[in-house]
Formats: structure tokens, sequence, C-alpha cells
């Protein structure tokens, strides 16, 4: 199977190497319009390079596409790789606006191709392990949820905003979390050390019967990658780079206690029991595209208007 991978900025080159490192596939050629940096990728990893995306196009025969271009481009070469019948896999957001998004889900239907949003922390071995809990009644019924993506800025971001680059992959998780989309969105964006783009945001957002508290910037001095969740049945935090989980089990019993004017059942609580969930470590982009591979391969139908949803809620 031939794969290509178009812009190898920091998302791209990860692309690359780990196309580069599977047996049963081909990377047959990238393009960035970088000439120098794409020429030294190409030489490092074996493989032909294009200044051009549409002329690599042309003359390659590709069977699998990775676009990791700035998001303001997302549109403009997805649509182009979708319209020449290339399977796709875009780096996230899908796009700016949610009209140029909803096109790109509809051609890719139209020309019977693959075509997958890199939301990454779908495939993260961690939000997969909580999602199997969570389906798994382990901690009952969710009541909240909070998320912390922060950090300083990075320089290689110059076209979007916090929300759309940081907070999506959040309210991605949580919605894939909650097989839910929430009802109601209230946020708060605000720009601080740049003038042009807001810089950090909070999402507060209410499902059926869970709460969540969504924090990104990149203001705070520190990385963190974290999400608590609060059930019924006890409480869980997990980290998505080192990709633990603990969980505290609630203990308690039910008894029946008597007031003045009636009567009532009250929870008695007593210490939890602290759980490490054993998780195997992967990466996350690698398990990404083996998954995107295997969809190609055995005509798996992909359904990427998840990645409009969260969309719809980042541009809130």
């Amino acid at each position: 199977m031939n794969v290509a991978v178009i812009g190898t900025g920091q998302m791209g080159i990860n692309h690359v190497r780990t196309y580069a490192l599977m047996r049963d596939i081909n990377l047959i050629a990238i393009s960035d319009i970088n000439k120098t940096l794409g020429k030294k990728v190409a030489k490092e990893f074996k493989t032909k390079f294009y200044i051009n995306y549409e002329e690599m196009i042309k003359n390659e025969k590709i069977d699998i596409v990775s676009v990791c271009v700035p998001t303001k481009y997302h549109y403009q070469v997805a649509n182009n790789t979708i319209k020449n019948g290339i399977n796709t896999l875009l780096e996230k957001p899908i796009a700016l606006d949610v009209k140029e998004a909803d096109k790109l889900v509809n051609m890719s239907d139209k020309k019977n191709v693959k075509f997958l949003v890199g939301h990454i922390e779908r495939f993260n071995p961690a939000v997969k392990k909580l999602k199997e809990m969570i389906d798994n009644n382990q901690l009952g019924d969710i009541i909240a949820i909070i998320a912390r993506r922060v950090g300083g800025f990075p320089p290689q971001i110059g076209d979007a905003n916090i929300a759309i680059d940081l907070s999506i992959h959040d309210i991605d998780v949580v919605n894939y979390l909650l097989d839910d989309l929430p009802k109601e969105v209230v946020v708060n964006k605000q720009k601080n050390h740049i003038s042009k783009r807001e810089d950090s945001v909070e999402f507060f957002l209410k499902y059926k019967k869970t709460s969540a508290y969504l924090q990104a910037n990149w203001i705070t001095p520190v990385k963190i990658r974290k999400l608590n969740i609060t059930g019924k049945e006890g409480y869980l935090e997990m980290d998505y780079v080192s990709q633990k989980i603990e969980f505290y089990k609630s203990n308690y019993k039910k008894f029946k206690k008597k007031f003045e004017n009636f009567s009532d059942y009250v929870l008695e609580f007593s210490k939890p029991d602290k759980i490490d969930i054993r998780v195997v470590k992967k990466e996350p982009l690698r398990e990404e595209l083996i998954y995107f591979i295997n969809c190609v391969r055995n005509d798996i139908k992909i359904d990427s208007g998840f990645a409009i949803e969260a969309l719809k809620i980042a541009l809130s």
C-alpha cells in the first residue's frame, strides 16, 4: 500500500516517521512548500520529495495520504486529495468553519473514499480504557468531568486560536466517552499575550446527566494534560501523556436514619479503594494510522461527523 504525507512540520514529521517504520507500508513520497525541510526529511526517510503536492498526486499512485498542513489550508488540500480519489487522513481540526467541514465529508461520500479526521486522543490507550470502564458502568452514572490542557505557547501554531487547536481535543474526548453531545455550551475565551487570537479558554458543557468543565491555555508555564471524572460509584484521574489511570472506588453503606418528621436513607462513606488501572502504553498516532489503514484495506466505513460536532462546539 502506497502512502504519502503532505506537510512535514511538527505533526507531519511524526506521520512520516510512523509510516516509515511500518513493514507493510510503502512511504512513496512527501510534499512540503519548505524546500529545505522537505528535502531533508525525504533524504532521512529515503523517499521522494515534491514541493508541489498537486504534482505529487499527479505523478504518484497513492492509496493513502496524511494531510498535515496548517489549519487554514485543511479544506483546500483535503478537498483536492479526496476529489482525486485518495483515502485521506486529515489532522484536526477538520476545517476552519462548519460549511467547509460539511463539504469535505460530503465529498468523501460522493467519491467513495475513506476520510478520517485525526482526533488523536481517541486512540490514546488510556482514553480507550476509560471508555471501556464507563460503558461497563464501573463508575456508575457520570456526574462531572474536568479536563485541563494547558502549557506554553507553541510557535508553530500560526493560524488557529486556543479553542480550535487545543480545546477541541477534550471536547471530542468528552463527547466520545459519554456517547452524547452537550445540550448547552457556555464559553469564555480571552486574549492575554496574543492580540489577534484567543490564548485561553474555558468551556462549560451540559449533557443529559453530566456537566463538563474544560480548561485550555497557552499561558501556564507547565504542561498539563489531565482528565478527572466523578461518578456515583467512584472518582478517576487520568494523565493523557503518561497514560496512567488512578481509580478511587467508593465504599459506602446505606442505613436508615430517623429524623424528627421523616426517615431517609443516608450514605456512610469509608476510605475508598485506590486502584491503579492497567493500561498498555502505545503511541496514539501509530494506533490511529493502523486503524485507518485497516479501514482502507477492509473497506470499513468511516464517519467523520464527530469532527464536525467538535468543531461546532469549539467555534461557540
